[in-house]
């Protein structure tokens, strides 16, 4: 029998370490860490830590947002409540969606048993890599890392590629960015459409009584950008795909952060709640649910985890670095 430890800061990290952790046999145990959290607990984190039917035997927060003078404090703190944990359970497998956090490297450094590294899916970086300078990134703060902590701490050259990580879990392994092709690439078990997750998203909707119900009948789902991107081409262009979708049962979504809603003929749509995040929707969605928005971190995301779902990207004159390939290799669609 094995011991597993997660350490996961998002909602997304959340439901990729779930698979992981599904996936694993019945007998080992597994444990979930939830890191860098905000004071207050969002609907998804208080759901998550009440899940009933999780496939892990422990799910607790061990470190929250700090800044200033009580950050060293706290994080001294955080970092002996990971020392007990791991003395508890001695993890042979340590998991992470980013081996730049100071919570999986302190881990793996102080574990008792050599545990293997494991690198989950985080969206964007998996694919597009994270560009680091060698003075800021290499020299500097490698150094102040080491000093800070001790010099077990590895500088990553991209989030997912350090010395730690032996195994990355993905969603699509062809794509992965070259500094992670030397890893041993596993599929991540994409099965969030299983009983669990739905019961873990309706839990979260319980505030949004109609919701669930309304999601499971979606033809359709526009994902709205940020208004300080929103332009007279991009309006124009979201309108042509509401346009197209007359007769359906379509909803949209305002972008998180959004301050000010355009005009955008909306009427007769599906308003979702712009504070959900849209991962804990997706398990609720039927299989020819089609998905669209601007090129965003929230189109890549939704095709990571429901790569059985069609997403489209309404893309613009110019296209970010590296996303065309991106989309087309994963199957999404550019308009």
């Amino acid at each position: 029998m094995s011991s597993h430890l997660f350490f996961a800061s998002t909602p997304f990290n959340m439901l990729t370490a779930s698979m992981v952790a599904f996936s694993l046999p019945a007998r080992d145990s597994k444990y979930i860490c939830l890191i860098d959290q905000p004071p207050s607990a969002s609907p998804f984190v208080k759901s998550f830590l009440t899940w009933k039917n999780s496939p892990f035997n422990s799910i607790q927060i061990v470190s929250k947002k700090s800044k200033g003078l009580t950050k060293k404090k706290q994080r001294k703190q955080e970092l002996k409540k990971i020392n007990q944990l791991i003395s508890l359970i001695n993890p042979s497998n340590i998991y992470t969606a980013n081996d730049r956090r100071i919570e999986f490297q302190y881990a793996m450094a102080h574990c008792h048993c050599k545990a293997i590294g494991h690198y989950i899916d985080d969206g964007t970086y998996t694919y597009l890599g994270r560009k680091t300078h060698w003075i800021k990134d290499k020299l500097i703060d490698n150094f102040i890392k080491k000093i800070s902590y001790g010099t077990w701490w590895k500088q990553p050259p991209t989030i997912g590629a350090s010395d730690w990580i032996s195994i990355a879990h993905v969603t699509f392994p062809k794509q992965v960015t070259p500094l992670l092709k030397g890893k041993n690439i596993k599929h991540l078990p994409l099965d969030i459409t299983r009983s669990e997750f739905t019961e873990l998203s309706q839990a979260c909707l319980e505030n949004y009584p109609e919701l669930a119900h309304s999601l499971q009948q979606l033809d359709a789902l526009l994902l709205l950008p940020h208004e300080s991107v929103l332009d007279s081409t991009k309006i124009n262009r979201l309108h042509t795909w509401i346009t197209s979708k007359s007769g359906q049962c379509v909803a949209f979504k305002h972008h998180p952060r959004s301050t000010a809603k355009h005009s955008l003929q909306l009427e007769g749509l599906i308003e979702l709640p712009a504070e959900l995040p849209i991962e804990i929707m997706l398990s609720l969605f039927k299989t020819n649910c089609i998905l669209c928005g601007d090129i965003s971190t929230a189109l890549l995301t939704a095709k990571c985890l429901r790569p059985d779902l069609e997403v489209e990207a309404l893309t613009s004159a110019t296209i970010p670095d590296g996303w065309k390939e991106l989309l087309s290799g994963i199957g999404v669609s550019t308009k």
